[in-house]
């Protein structure tokens, strides 16, 4: 078993070498070279690199195929209705809370809809205060913020009062649901978008690249090893190559 001891680079070189001088070996029906001359070696890394490896890991290469999956997985951030950012006041209760508590929790969340209508809200930042405030810390009061849309992340019920702000400083007044007790304000929003595959796939393109080209580099020095008593590590294959443009 061939072991590399050394660089990143010594090490990419040692396995693309001695796969390429095997073939050689088997071609002529001869032994194996002094596979260790290091002007061999490099020659034909890099003659490896660029015969074999590199046309298969080119930008052009990414397939449709995946970047359309990628599209599939990510469709809520590419087609959406109208989405409000907003700070959220919560206080959480669940269907499996006992009385007790969910009768405290209960009491908080009117105290705390009681203390946002008395206050002159500007933002999200405020909601954000009250929450940082200890005593209301100590009343399960959290804090989130996101965009919210009739229906998600938190429920319909949630998204129909949210999805009704408009301007800075306005504010739901307190909802219940199943998973607890919700106020709003508004911070922005974002506009309906319906953007199609076609539309965004060079951008998914550029985003997904540098990854697809490290995941295709390990399936490669996978391969390499395969017909060979080498030990592998792809990871030294994508450094290898990392010095070239796309």
């Amino acid at each position: 078993m061939v072991r590399s001891g050394g660089t990143p680079r010594e090490a990419l070189d040692e396995l693309v070498s001695l796969h390429l001088l095997s073939e050689e070996a088997h071609r002529k029906n001869r032994f194996l070279p002094d596979w260790l001359d290091p002007e061999l070696r490099s020659a034909l890394a890099e003659r490896l690199i660029d015969r074999d490896i590199w046309p298969q890991i080119q930008r052009d290469s990414l397939p449709d195929q995946e970047l359309h999956t990628i599209y599939q997985g990510a469709i809520s951030t590419f087609v959406h209705p109208r989405l409000v950012d907003a700070g959220f006041l919560i206080v959480f209760t669940g269907s499996r809370m006992k009385a007790k508590a969910r009768a405290e929790r209960t009491e908080a969340a009117r105290a705390l809809a009681a203390t946002v209508a008395a206050r002159r809200i500007h933002g999200p930042e405020d909601f954000q205060a009250i929450a940082n405030d200890p005593a209301w810390a100590a009343r399960h009061v959290s804090y989130r913020r996101n965009l919210q849309s009739p229906d998600q992340p938190f429920s319909r019920k949630v998204g129909a009062e949210v999805v009704k702000l408009k301007a800075a400083g306005e504010t739901t007044p307190l909802i219940e649901d199943d998973d607890g007790f919700f106020i709003a304000t508004y911070a922005g929003e974002r506009p309906a978008a319906d953007i199609p595959f076609a539309q965004i796939r060079e951008e998914l393109r550029q985003r997904y690249y540098d990854r697809w080209r490290a995941q295709r580099l390990d399936e490669l020095a996978r391969k390499l090893a395969e017909g060979h008593r080498v030990e592998s590590h792809p990871q030294l294959l994508n450094q290898g190559a990392a010095g070239r443009g796309s």
